[in-house]
């Protein structure tokens, strides 16, 4: 039945809305991630800035090393000095380490091994062999040349034994002598530069140097007796030992001062020419005052 509008007492009737069949969400809230979140495979990110006021980390390439390979220009250095027999044991590993390997590194890895006994052992031993050579030698090249001499129909007097062993004994306190005077000089020089190492790692390092360029003289004095080949011998022998020596020295006041390579040129350089020299002029000299003694022309 319809409703009029003159009829009271009934309110109409509103028709009712289907029903949704997709629903309304009860709370607006998103989704979760079925997933959940990602999970990094490679770790957490390092807590500290790598560029930031950290020590950077240590390449897993290069292996730490004693001259640039860890934070810093160089480690802490532990003494680790080895009693006197295992010490000599080690010098000709250590020799042929220095002469095949030449770099800071090389030094500065020996350093720990310092020790004032095993320097003397070295010095004083190398440098008696060569004095013992040269007092022979000189008497064997003595007699020589005044055989050569009287081809010529020129007078001359061997050398004395007692000239000879006068001759062995100044190069024996004279290469002493100019090893440490020489090492004092590049430790002050390397002072100077702000060089950390003492004058012992100084003195050890350029040991292992000085060894192997007595023992080079030691073979260059024996070619002397070879004629006429035997001098030109000596010089060429003695001329490259002297060049590559002086390469090796520069390395060894880098790894024991902790310089780099221009300051350690210089503090070696300067004092080394000046020395060289010297000794130059002294042997020079004494060299014609032994050979006057020798020649007795009439």
């Amino acid at each position: 039945m319809s409703w009029e509008p003159h009829q009271e007492g009934q309110a109409p009737q509103q028709p009712t809305p289907p029903p949704d069949p997709y629903g309304a969400p009860s709370s607006p809230t998103p989704p979760s991630h079925p997933y959940g979140p990602p999970v990094n495979p490679y770790g957490p990110p390092p807590a500290m800035d790598p560029y930031g006021q950290g020590q950077p980390p240590v390449s897993p390439y290069m292996p730490p090393t004693y001259y640039g390979g860890q934070p810093g220009p160089y480690p802490p250095l532990i003494a680790t000095p080895l009693p006197l027999g295992q010490a000599l044991r080690e010098l000709p590993r250590q020799y042929w380490r220095v002469l095949t390997r030449p770099s800071p590194e090389t030094f500065a890895q020996e350093l720990g091994k310092a020790s004032w006994d095993i320097i003397w052992v070295q010095l004083l031993g190398l440098t008696g062999l060569y004095a013992i050579i040269s007092f022979f030698v000189g008497l064997i090249a003595s007699a020589s040349n005044v055989r050569l001499l009287s081809l010529y129909n020129i007078r001359a007097v061997a050398i004395s034994p007692g000239i000879s062993l006068l001759d062995s004994l100044i190069y024996f306190i004279l290469y002493i002598g100019s090893f440490f005077i020489l090492q004092g000089l590049i430790h002050l020089l390397a002072k100077a530069f702000n060089g950390q190492g003492s004058f012992l790692h100084q003195c050890y390092s350029s040991m292992l140097i000085y060894g192997p360029l007595l023992l080079s003289f030691c073979v260059s004095t024996i070619m002397v007796i070879i004629p006429p080949a035997g001098i030109i011998l000596e010089l060429i022998i003695v001329l490259i030992a002297l060049i590559y020596a002086i390469v090796l020295l520069v390395f060894a006041t880098m790894g024991s001062q902790r310089l780099p390579g221009g300051q350690a040129s210089a503090a070696v350089l300067i004092p080394t020419g000046g020395l060289l020299l010297l000794l130059c002029c002294v042997s020079t000299v004494f060299d014609i005052y032994i050979y006057q003694l020798m020649l007795n022309t009439y």
